[in-house]
């Protein structure tokens, strides 16, 4: 397995950093957020033979699930392309033996599912505290118009993407895999039918051993087709207009008028209690990370102090044997 080294700041680092290299397999990926990315990153850490499940209880990042920790290094074991040498980058950016795979999802879906995991649901993520000021609940007798909620959120991304780009969830997908830099070898749509297993077929035949695309961070089972008017999508079609016109994706005709989904009692008091979760398991995570943090500077100012009277009483025997 390559040896994690410092960041190697390099021009091809620069666009596709975040790219994670799967050695055994010769595999590298160019993960786009809420394009399967989970199940994508699952199958190739399987592939790898560097899947790590148990290293989870170890770790202090708020994952809502033990299967998300799959983007954890230390579960899945795979590498970042930004700490490899020049010339291994230079190897796998050029070399036929290398595969170099990216992936794509259709906007309108991929902007729901931003909305659902992100805003909806409130998963943790690096939103600020202002982004509710704009994407409070729409509610019906107290309970979530889930569609209204929907409509709130993507007028509120169009008039202040600075809030939302922050969380590459909301940005557009060609920042992701900049096939303007990059020679794919696999470049396909999660979304039609078909794409992911064919490319599992092809990992298992290059990794030896059955490879099985897993279903990952699964919603609420709503479709964006359940909660788009006409508008909506004109709206998403504007936001993610590179995405369209580069990537050719379909555009769809939705109703006129707006959409009412509103959930029900019960349902909006699970949505509730999972935010309640949420926002207890961000606190918990930040309280781990701060007690790793001040033992690690403990530590530090302990073994300095210990070294500084180790240092004192060698200085003193010398001085010492020094006086006549």
């Amino acid at each position: 397995m390559f040896q994690r080294r410092p960041f190697n700041y390099s021009d091809r680092a620069h666009f596709v950093g975040h790219s994670l290299v799967a050695p055994r397999v010769k595999v590298v990926y160019m993960p786009t957020t809420k394009s399967a990315c989970s199940s994508i990153k699952m199958m190739l850490a399987e592939a790898n033979d560097s899947y790590r499940p148990d290293n989870a209880r170890y770790l202090h990042s708020p994952n809502i699930s033990v299967a998300q920790t799959i983007h954890q290094i230390e579960v899945n074991g795979l590498q970042f392309f930004r700490y490899l040498d020049t010339a291994l980058q230079d190897e796998i950016w050029e070399s036929p033996d290398w595969w170099r795979v990216g992936a794509l999802r259709h906007p309108y879906a991929r902007t729901y599912s931003a909305f659902e995991n992100r805003i909806l649901m409130r998963a943790p993520s690096v939103l600020s505290e202002e982004v509710w000021d704009f994407c409070g609940d729409d509610r019906v007798d107290g309970n979530i118009d889930i569609a209204s909620t929907f409509r709130r959120f993507v007028h509120a991304l169009r008039g202040r993407p600075d809030l939302f780009f922050v969380d590459d969830h909301f940005t557009a997908q060609w920042g992701s895999v900049r096939d303007d830099h990059v020679r794919y070898t696999h470049f396909f749509r999660v979304d039609k039918p078909g794409e992911m297993d064919r490319f599992a077929r092809e990992l298992s035949e290059r990794a030896g051993r059955s490879i099985t695309p897993k279903r990952l961070n699964e919603g609420l089972g709503i479709k964006y087709r359940d909660v788009m008017d006409a508008h909506t999508a004109a709206l998403i079609e504007e936001i993610y207009a590179d995405d369209f016109a580069r990537y050719g994706f379909e555009k769809e005709i939705f109703p006129t008028e707006p959409i009412k989904l509103v959930a029900t009692t019960r349902e909006t008091r699970a949505i509730d209690y999972a935010r309640d979760i949420t926002q207890r398991l961000r606190q918990l995570s930040r309280l781990a990370r701060w007690r790793r943090g001040w033992k690690y500077g403990a530590g530090q100012v302990l073994r300095d102090a210990g070294l500084r009277r180790r240092l004192d009483r060698k200085s003193t025997r010398l001085n010492s044997s020094h006086e006549w």
